[in-house]
Order: structure tokens, then sequence, then C-alpha cells
């Protein structure tokens, strides 16, 4: 769940902290006013594209930072499996420069957007009116699906078993053909790869330190100045210290002046021995580190050419080859042994996988009557979702079920569609073929809903829903308003919405405004009770927060 959200100088956002709570807000507020752009830092957050026109005019930087609290257990999980420091709750960084460049940090270690893409699938879905890439795109439905139910495929060791055993058997297989000469080649590859000695994440890892290591000379120099400076202010500022303790004992009315100047000592003695820590690191990174930095990353692009795989893969190229040479040094099994085996693991991936295809088909005939039920009260009446599922074939693969050749994954062998009839007797077609933002959007709240009532819809989320609404009003906004609060007694909702009749149904109204001062224009907000909210839901329904009949329509939105 998101804890809290600041961020500073992406457009119009200046320095804006938002503290979140559980349930449902509601972001409310004029068209420009940046309501959309604290959906654009949150999905900055789970890995979407950096952007410089996001930074604000005159800055050179925009940062967007949460603190996302709960799920400790698979969130350390996550983190130990990346290197990345275990501590709960996460706190999340992306930083995007002038340049369109950007940085991410987890936990105040660098990552890279990858992580932060994969971190945000354990606590946020984002979706908009242009953005549903859950529901249009294919490869995509069995995951949602298994979402929304509440099944957690998990057939990974099943799948690294045949795997490995696959791997041992085209390994003894080539071991007869050319034993000799493919020890040759991975002799000479091993003995690179080892000098090398890659790990999981490193090459991303390198890059990022990189760059500010390119500035050593510059930054110490930077730093060795201020602490110079700031050594040579610390004495003065101790004298006019003294000065004002003598002239108290005549004037006590002086107090607060002294205490303002040792504050400000204070200040200055910190910032100074900051200054000389920053020089000292920067004279320790310099060129030598740098030097090596820059060796070492062009040997990963040299292997990674040679191996043909991206550089962050070479850790498991290294082992998958140790794991080859060992086969064939070691003689190992017989190849009718190895078929043996290959067909042992096929077959404990197959029996699990089709256990698990099974509880799809069995889950998806009550969530589809669900979902009927809630379309029809949000607008689409006539609409009816078809969820399909089926055995994903593959020629090649050594599992089978029920006689056909089936995908091998840690998913399992299932294939997940979801087709759409908008109106009676039009006839099933693809979401992204028929189906509009609106409608998409009312789909998702549909399917999640339907799932959080038939006991699945997975552990609590922050859902974020950028106008879910559009193109909506009258009782159906009612209906979708009731819908998205429901979400809110399972999961952490934010949702932006020019309807009242949504807005009304929300635990907590935030409403964010816009104003210039200095001829700059910055976004500013503020959570609305009492009277406020009443007069925002009013500017909502008629564009007067003062208008009397608006006023009293607004006190019946929230009495109901």
């Amino acid at each position: 769940m998101l804890s809290s959200l600041r961020i500073k100088n992406l457009a119009l956002v200046e320095d804006l902290t938002l503290e979140v709570g559980a349930g449902f807000t509601v972001l409310t507020g004029e068209t420009g006013a940046g309501k959309s752009l604290l959906v654009d830092a949150l999905g900055l957050l789970v890995g979407a594209r950096a952007d410089a026109e996001l930074v604000r005019r005159g800055e050179e930087r925009a940062t967007v930072e949460a603190v996302v609290e709960g799920r400790g257990g698979v969130w350390l999980t996550f983190l130990a499996d990346r290197g990345l420091p275990e501590e709960v709750p996460v706190v999340l960084r992306r930083e995007i420069g002038l340049s369109g460049r950007s940085r991410a940090w987890i936990n105040g270690a660098l990552c890279t957007a990858a992580d932060l893409r994969e971190a945000g699938r354990l606590w946020m879905r984002l979706t908009s009116q242009h953005d549903h890439q859950e529901l249009l795109s294919e490869d995509r439905h069995q995951a949602l699906l298994d979402e929304v139910l509440g099944i957690e495929p998990d057939l990974g060791a099943k799948v690294s078993a045949l795997r490995e055993a696959e791997g041992a058997l085209r390994a003894r297989r080539q071991s007869e053909a050319d034993r000799e000469r493919r020890l040759e080649q991975l002799e000479e590859a091993l003995e690179d790869l080892a000098k090398l000695a890659p790990k999981h994440g490193e090459a991303g890892q390198l890059r990022a330190e990189r760059e500010p290591l390119r500035h050593a000379v510059h930054l110490e120099a930077a730093y060795a100045e201020a602490a110079g400076a700031l050594g040579e202010a610390v004495p003065l500022v101790e004298a006019a210290h003294r000065a004002f303790t003598r002239a108290i004992a005549h004037f006590p009315d002086g107090t607060p002046e002294r205490d303002r100047l040792r504050s400000a000592l204070l200040e200055l003695e910190d910032l100074s021995g900051s200054a000389q820590d920053q020089a000292r690191h920067w004279a320790k990174a310099g060129t030598e580190k740098l030097d090596a930095m820059e060796a070492r990353l062009a040997l990963f692009e040299r292997l990674a050419r040679r191996h043909r795989c991206e550089p962050d893969e070479l850790s498991d190229v290294w082992k998958a080859l140790q794991t080859e040479q060992r086969e064939l040094l070691g003689g190992g099994e017989s190849a009718e042994a190895l078929e043996q085996k290959v067909g042992g693991a096929a077959k404990a991936y197959a029996d699990a996988a089709e256990k698990l295809h099974r509880v799809r088909e069995a889950a998806l005939p009550k969530l589809e009557k669900e979902v009927h039920a809630r379309l029809a009260t949000l607008g689409m009446k006539g609409a009816r979702l078809q969820l399909r599922v089926e055995l994903a074939e593959d020629p090649q693969s050594p599992a089978t079920i029920a006689g056909k050749a089936v995908r091998v994954t840690a998913q399992g062998a299932s294939k997940v569609g979801i087709l759409l009839e908008s109106n009676a007797g039009e006839g099933f077609r693809p979401l992204a073929k028929i189906a509009s933002g609106g409608e998409l959007s009312r789909m998702m709240l549909s399917l999640m809903g339907a799932g959080a009532k038939l006991g699945g819809a997975g552990d609590p989320l922050t859902l974020v829903l950028d106008e879910v609404d559009s193109g909506l009003g009258g009782e159906t906004a009612l209906s979708v308003g009731t819908a998205v609060s429901e979400l809110g007694r399972r999961h952490q909702v934010l949702a932006v919405t020019h309807l009242a009749q949504v807005a009304s149904k929300a635990n907590r109204h935030m409403a964010i405004t816009k104003e210039t001062e200095a001829g700059r224009t910055r976004s500013r907000h503020a959570t609305l009770e009492g009277e406020g909210r009443l007069r925002e839901l009013a500017r909502l329904l008629s564009g007067h927060p003062d208008r009397p009949e608006a006023l009293e329509h607004a006190k019946v939105l929230l009495e109901a």
C-alpha cells in the first residue's frame, strides 16, 4: 500500500507531498490543474518511460519518491533476489534529467527501470482511459485473470527440473557427436568468463555508477572549495555569537537573535563536515576507479557480443556453460537414462499444469456471471464478456496433456482469451478491435469487483484509476462510484474523476488546484472535508461551487 508520495519539479508540480491512507481516495480539480501528473508520477515509479519534457522549466531534474508498506515477505524475497537492501517499508525513487535520462533507486540502491517494473507488480495497478495494456494485450490475459481469481501459479521448480533434464540430454548427445571439439570451445569461453566472473545485474549497476564518477575530479574540487569556505565562515559566526551573548547581558530581548545565530552555526558546522566527507569520497573515486569500471564494462560488452546475449545475461550463460562442461567431462549418465529423466520431469510438469488448468476452467463460469451482473449496472447492459481458457500448444515440448504437446512455463500451460460482445447479437470479438477506453475501464472495474466478491482478487494492492468514468453520467456514474468504493474495501484506490457522483463515494477527497505567482504556475493540493468538500462537489455538478441547487444536490449525493 502507498503510504506517502513526494513529487519535485515535475511539470506544474514544484514540491508536493501526499500522505495516502487506506480505502478509496478521489482526486478532483479543474482540467490542467495537475491531476494526471500524479498518475504520471506513479507511472514513473513502476518503470514507465521517462521524458525530459516532464522536468519543470528552469530546473535540472525532476524526482518522484514513494514509501510502500505491506506484503513484507514478498518484498523481502524480491529484494534478496536482486541484491537490494532488504528493508520494509520500501522506498522507491526515480529521477529524470534534462537530457531525458533517468535513474532509479530501491531502498537507496541504484536499480534498473526493469526492476521498478517487476516491483510494481507487487504493489500497484494503473489503468486509465488511454492505457489498458492489461486488457488489450492478449499475452497478459492469463496473468490478469489469475490475479482477479486469486490464483498464484508457481510451477517454476518443475519447469527448472525439466529444463535441466533437457539440457543434460542435449549435452550428452552433443558429447557423443563431437565431445572433444565442444570441450575446447567451452574451455576457451569459460576461461574468459571466469576472468570476468559476472554477477546478476552487475553490468546495469556499473553503467548507473559510471556517470557520476566521470565528474569525480570536478566534484572533489567543488566540495573541497565549499569545505574551505565554510571552514573560514565558522570562526566568524562564532565571534558574532559571542558578541550577541555579551549583548544579552545588557539587553535580554536579544536572546532570539542569539539562538538563531547558534542554529546557523550548527548548520554551518554540519555543512562543513558534509562537504569534507564528499571531497574525500570523490578523491578516493578518482580516475583509477573509473578506468577500472570502463575496462570491466568493455569486457562485458565484448563477451556479450561473443555469446549473443545481453551483458546482464552473462552470469546465466556462465552457469549454463559450466554445467555443460561438467556433463561432458564426467561422462554422465547414458542417453537412455537421461531420456527417462526428461520424460519423468515432463510428466511431473504436465500433471501440475493440468491441475492448474482445471482450476482455471472451473472458476471462469462463475466469474463471467458475476462480471455480467456488474456490467449491467455500469451502463453496459447488453454487453457480455467471454472468458476462454484452452491449452497452449507447443509442438517442440516434451510435456503433453490430453495428447497435446503443451507450452512449458512457470504459469502453466493455459492460454486465456477475453472477448467482448458489446451488443446482443453482434458476436464476440477481441477487445482491441471493439472496446472503447470507457468500456475497458468499466470491464476492469467489473473484473476486479467480481474477483473480490468471489474471494479472489489476490493480495491488496494500490489501484490507480485515471478517469475511469470518462463519457459517463447520471445513474451509470453513481454505479461506477459504488463499484470503485467497493474495491476500496479490499484495495487502496486512488481515482481521478470529473464526476461528483463518483467523488461522493470516496472515503477521502483531495482537490488539485493551480495558482500563478511571479509569472510561474504551480499545482497545489488540499484534503477536503465538510463545507469544502460540499463546494467541490457542487463545482463538479454545475461548474459553480456556490449555486444553491448544486449545493443541495451535493448534499443529497453525500447523504446517499
